[in-house]
């Protein structure tokens, strides 16, 4: 499965470090939805190209060119990364009702922005363990707070999902007019 996600990218960025598609920034983990540093490293992506660029920008007034700079690492502009995940990833699909009913949640639950209650309800599904013992998810998925429709997913784990490709954004990237549409955003 493809799957989608904006970064600061720099050309030149070593494996590991900032720039770099496969970079998580450490110290931000915590102020997330889905985070608890203490646990788990989670990786925010979109199932669609225009959900990625969506969450990241969908706050924005207006759109323009000065929204992709990144200048908190010299050179880096902000990209859009695909990445493949297993097609039989277990991740729970949080817009089922029946994974709600079993874990005592609404979606009231899973939409809130109250970071509290919602790195509450992640650690819990977190720990639910398999048959062995092992996590039995590798993430979770819900709809975005920006538009339903965009489907948004939080995977756990240190290891970076595999990246297929890095696009450079622009005003006239197709995922940014798709996404600047759909918000009703002006570019």
């Amino acid at each position: 499965m493809l799957v989608y996600r904006v970064f600061p990218y720099l050309d030149s960025a070593a494996s590991g470090t900032p720039g770099h598609p496969n970079y998580v920034h450490r110290p931000a983990q915590g102020r997330g939805r889905l985070d608890n540093p203490r646990r788990y490293t989670v990786w925010y992506l979109a199932k669609e190209e225009s959900g990625a660029v969506g969450e990241t920008f969908g706050n924005l007034d207006t759109w323009d060119a000065m929204m992709f700079d990144f200048p908190k690492i010299p050179g880096a502009r902000k990209a859009l990364g695909t990445y493949s995940i297993p097609d039989d990833s277990p991740i729970l699909d949080l817009d089922h009702a029946y994974a709600l009913h079993e874990r005592g949640m609404r979606p009231t639950s899973v939409v809130q922005r109250i970071r509290a209650a919602t790195q509450t309800w992640a650690l819990r599904i977190f720990e639910e363990p398999d048959t062995n013992g092992d996590p039995l998810w590798d993430g979770v998925e819900w709809w975005s707070f920006q538009r339903p429709h965009w489907r948004v997913l939080g995977l756990w784990g240190p290891n970076p999902p595999a990246i297929v490709d890095v696009d450079d954004l622009s005003l006239t990237h197709k995922a940014v007019i798709d996404a600047a549409a759909s918000l009703n955003r002006v570019i």
